[in-house]
């Protein structure tokens, strides 16, 4: 009984010292300036909600400033979670800065419509039924605004039935060519044989790992059309730990396509609650992933679920997520900015396309594209790497102007100052 009472202190005592070591850790890293630069960890839907803070984070910081998101997926409605369409989507690009916007497109079984001829309205889409041929459009057109947007996810693709009994082969084809910037009439029609004017953009699908179905899909033709998938582990609680299957089945079965790697932090999923055990694994070697270039992303599912709204503070504290990201994600990330000019007139050369690709990966992953400033200013936030050094390619790109590409390297926690770049025009 002695030995028993002995032991409990012990451990009382080892846990009294771990929660000194990590606030005194935390403290450190934010007396020391730990900068959360975007990277790529985003949230699938941001809420405009506050969170419980700790970690250095503010208390009631807003959810996207406690965090800096840096890929965030923006669903096609008329409002969610607090934010009309274009709040958020203006926010994320002119208050966050963040790299990369992902759209949402609803399927039937999540309250959408295929084809929703009256939902035309740039920045307003419809509160309900919004349409998913529309929804792709908007994000092409919008795209050449704001080329933040990366491109768009079709919501649970197979969840419900949906694809192909209220989604057809054709539809999946119309949505990719609205997507990639071809013709759309009033009606809803592409004219598939037009000009793809954003062919940049890239059609995602949601899958669930653990549904076999779904994973194992043989519809060859839908992985023609696709460019990536979002991969989430449905019954997390009792699955995580199979991720290493789950990713090697996907590249398998989807060859040279991006994965995006979902990881939810909602309460349960299935009956089963979702707690840290899951999450920290998931995230941590998820960022393992990325590190080796085996996904392109990672997604939180999803905003609403990490601000004091809707979670407790002890949840909050359980599932310590900005601890996690303390220690394995933010230390590791890096930022560059730089200046381009015109080489005869040395004036700054403003709405300048600029696409930052990473370079040593097998399957290319796009970090961001952004345009330059009045001032000819452009920045973006990227991994810098572990203990292996990171090649990130900078391609500059202006009509009239000839392109010109460019090789960096970022350092862990610097804001690296890039050449200034310098575009010859054209021979008229």
């Amino acid at each position: 009984m002695q030995k028993k009472i002995v032991i409990l202190f012990a451990l009382f005592i080892f846990s009294i010292n771990q929660n000194i070591f990590c606030n005194n850790l935390n403290r450190k890293s934010n007396e020391n300036g730990l900068k959360k630069f975007p990277g790529f960890i985003g949230v699938y839907h941001n809420f405009k909600g506050t969170v419980y803070g700790g970690w250095g984070i503010p208390k009631d910081e807003l959810l996207q400033r406690a965090f800096n998101f840096g890929e965030n997926s923006l669903i096609c409605q008329a409002d969610y979670a607090g934010y009309t369409f274009e709040a958020c989507l203006d926010s994320s690009v002119n208050n966050w800065d963040i790299n990369k916007i992902f759209g949402i497109l609803r399927p039937p079984s999540e309250y959408g419509s295929v084809n929703q001829p009256g939902d035309t309205l740039l920045l307003k889409p419809y509160a309900s039924l919004p349409g998913m041929i529309q929804a792709a459009h908007r994000f092409s057109e919008l795209s050449k605004i704001y080329p933040q947007i990366s491109g768009a996810i079709i919501d649970d693709f197979f969840g419900k039935g949906d694809y192909p009994a209220n989604i057809t082969l054709e539809d999946v084809i119309k949505i990719k060519d609205a997507l990639i910037g071809r013709k759309l009439d009033s009606n809803g029609n592409v004219e598939h044989n037009s000009i793809a004017t954003t062919p940049n953009l890239k059609l995602y699908i949601v899958l669930y790992a653990d549904h076999e179905n779904e994973i194992d899909v043989h519809d060859n033709v839908i992985k023609k059309v696709i460019d990536g998938i979002n991969l989430w582990i449905r019954n997390q609680a009792s699955n995580y730990s199979k991720l290493d299957l789950y990713l090697e089945k996907a590249h398998k079965n989807f060859p040279n396509k991006n994965i995006v790697l979902g990881i939810f932090t909602n309460t349960e999923n299935d009956g089963k609650a979702i707690g840290h055990k899951s999450i920290f694994y998931l995230i941590k070697h998820a960022i393992d992933y990325y590190n080796k270039g085996s996904i392109s992303g990672i997604q939180l599912f999803s905003g609403p679920w990490l601000s004091e709204d809707y979670i407790s503070k002890a949840r909050w504290d359980s599932l310590a997520i900005p601890e996690i990201l303390n220690k394995y994600y933010y230390p590791y990330l890096g930022e560059a900015y730089g200046k381009i000019i015109n080489a005869v007139t040395g004036k700054p050369i403003s709405n300048a396309i600029v696409t930052i690709k990473r370079a040593n990966v097998n399957i290319p992953i796009i970090i961001s594209r952004k345009t330059t400033n009045d001032s000819g200013e452009y920045d973006f936030g990227a991994w810098a790497g572990e203990s292996k050094k990171i090649t990130y390619k900078i391609t500059i790109e202006k009509t009239s102007y000839k392109p010109q590409i460019i090789e960096i390297i970022l350092k862990q926690q610097e804001r690296v100052l890039l050449p200034e770049i310098r575009l010859q025009k054209y021979k008229s």
